[in-house]
């Protein structure tokens, strides 16, 4: 019986050009100029080379991901030895009670809770398992098949054995662990031993081994298991691990390989390799957005590789884009807009004149429209070119201090609803029908951590910040935007990093380089941080938020106190003039891109 999506079909987006790697992933859509179907795909990751552990070993197994892992187990013969990783260097904790060589362990186990079990200590087999508590190891309920070579999956409570050499050879065997007691649950299809592979105890893969041609894939579901894609080159004693059945690398394996493999659920395709090859290794970690990589044979190998997946995108890098046609800067932008269809507007130029210009730019260059209505610099803006908003921000003649409010509409500026608190230096975002402002100098340093939103009419005070600033970047919405760095009312320059969720702010994690006046333009998942100062001194430092946490990337080729001549995404941005601090002012235009991994669709 055909399903809604047959007979129904999925809407597809019909686009001139191609969406960038934030807005795509995911993604399909139809490029009405090149006529094909496209998507966004992650391509190869890389390995990096790790800390050594302290004793060489192969045979051992691991758990965790490459920032907090633990190995164990191994040979020489019936090793006990247990290290933990941090990231950077290994540490020697307790010991597991009985040694062990090709021993298994729970793969998504972590440095405070993990599982082996199963191993070789001559002349037998064994079926013994330990817990291990983040200090030490205690004995657990034992397999119910003594065996060694086999895949550990799971976790210290949801853990799975599968395969591997039992009396009399290789077996099905397939066992689950629910913290208390294993229980034998569906074989697979081919015996086996020294597979690789990972997962959960209910999604997982195992893959290789040692039964030709060793390209053998099964997939379990929780009930059972299914053959499915081959992997390209056939080994065995081979690495790996998984986040599920459509989730899962392999690394390494007999002869000695460096070959990487990654697993989508349907196919594998070969990866970065390693810089060491080897078998019979620990490998761990979940998935093919981290791994770790720790010993190995021949010999008794101590060093370490980590996988990183983000890698996997193309670089950004900044490149010169057409001039403003006044040196201007503290102007306000429609933070919203894009690359190639963007705004600057009011601000200031030498020596200190207010102005009400107002200049668009096409991706090339930039062209004088319809100026604003009152004179002012560093307002609190937002929107797209063809709907901005610009609030407050102190005017002329000097000691001005308008809250004034206006909205452009593609000809030109309407006065509207006047905010609440005047400021100047205010994190914008949202469009011209739903926007947020917040922070913004002010006598009062009270009012520094003032937020208020717009609805399209009026303003309305909402939650502060729980860090007073102002001069800080700002990317998002009115319901879920991101606030970062900028200058506290003792002049301090700020690393705080603040969350909007429409309702409260929470700090995340700080920017690596405290500053203000930065450029900034994004999402409030995916941003960009550019330029600005330390004052006396400006910066030419550029950092990417991805959610968790901020990356240094490419430096803007001019330092500069940017303030708010941004707009964009983390993908493909800009920012525009800016001063010195010390009198100069600058008309030039930096351009963002973060290469595309567009891929055209041909079945």
């Amino acid at each position: 019986m055909a399903d809604y999506k047959e007979i129904h079909g999925k809407n597809i987006q019909s686009l001139a050009s191609d969406l960038d790697n934030a807005e795509g992933e995911g993604q399909i859509w139809f490029n009405t100029t090149s006529g094909d179907f496209k998507t966004i795909v992650k391509v190869a990751g890389t390995w990096s080379t790790g800390a050594n552990m302290g004793t060489g070993r192969y045979g051992n197994a691991g758990s965790g991901p490459s920032s907090a892992s633990i190995t164990f187990g191994g040979s020489p013969p019936g090793s006990s030895k247990c290290e933990t990783y941090d990231g950077s260097s290994w540490s020697e904790v307790g010991d597991i009670n009985t040694g062990r060589v090709r021993i298994a362990g729970a793969d998504q186990g972590t440095t405070t809770a993990t599982l082996a079990f199963g191993g070789y200590v001559s002349p037998n087999n064994k079926n013994e398992s330990e817990e291990w508590d983040g200090s030490s190891w205690t004995e657990g309920s034992n397999l119910n098949t003594a065996r060694r070579g086999s895949l550990g999956s799971g976790t210290q409570t949801a853990g799975m054995c599968s395969t591997g050499t039992a009396a009399p050879g290789v077996t099905t065997s397939n066992e689950t662990y629910d913290g208390s007691s294993w229980t034998e649950v569906g074989d697979l299809n081919t015996a086996r031993t020294d597979v690789g592979g990972g997962g959960t105890n209910t999604s997982a893969i195992t893959v290789g081994g040692s039964v030709n041609p060793k390209q053998q894939a099964e997939s379990w579901n929780g009930t059972s298991w299914t053959e499915v894609g081959d992997l390209n080159t056939g080994r065995t004693q081979t690495q790996g691990t998984g986040a599920s059945n459509t989730n899962a690398m392999l690394f390494g394996g007999v002869d000695a390989v460096a070959i990487t493999e990654l697993w989508d659920g349907t196919s594998w395709t070969e990866s970065g390799d390693m810089s060491t090859g080897r078998e019979a290794a620990a490998g761990s970690g979940g998935g093919t957005s981290d791994a770790i990589c720790a010993g190995g044979s021949p010999g008794h190998k101590n060093n370490t590789e980590a996988w990183d997946w983000t890698s996997t995108l193309a670089a950004g890098a900044w490149a010169s884009g057409g001039d403003l046609n006044v040196a201007k800067s503290q102007m306000g932008s429609s933070r919203n807009g894009t690359q190639t269809a963007c705004s600057v507007f009011f601000g200031q130029i030498p020596p200190n004149t207010k102005i009400t210009t107002h200049e668009q730019y096409d991706g090339s260059s930039w062209t004088e429209v319809a100026d604003g209505n009152t004179t002012r610099r560093n307002p609190g803006s937002f929107g797209t070119q063809t709907a901005s908003l610009a609030v407050s921000g102190p005017g002329a003649p000097s000691p001005a201090t308008p809250t004034h409010c206006e909205t452009w509409d593609s000809s030109s500026w309407t006065e509207v609803g006047d905010c609440n608190t005047y400021r100047q230096g205010m994190g914008g975002t949202g469009l011209q029908t739903a926007g947020l402002v917040a922070g913004g100098a002010n006598g009062s340093a009270p009012n520094w951590a003032k937020a208020e939103s717009w609805n399209g009419t009026s303003w309305t005070e909402v939650g502060d910040l729980n860090t007073q600033r102002g001069y800080q970047g700002a990317a998002g919405t009115s319901t879920a935007a991101l606030h970062y760095g900028g200058g506290n009312p003792g002049g301090n320059n700020q690393t705080v990093c603040e969350l909007w969720n429409g309702t409260a702010w929470t700090e995340v994690a700080d920017i690596n380089t405290g500053r203000k006046s930065m450029g900034g333009f994004g999402t409030s998942t995916s941003a960009l941080c550019a330029a600005g100062g330390t004052y006396p001194t400006t910066e030419a430092e550029v950092e990417s938020w991805d959610g968790t946490a901020w990356t240094e990337e490419a430096d803007v080729s001019q330092s500069r106190a940017v303030e708010n001549g941004t707009a964009g995404t983390s993908s493909l941005g800009i920012i525009a003039g800016g001063d010195n601090y010390s009198g100069t002012f600058y008309n030039n235009t930096e351009e963002w891109t973060v290469g595309q991994n567009v891929k055209v669709i041909t079945d």
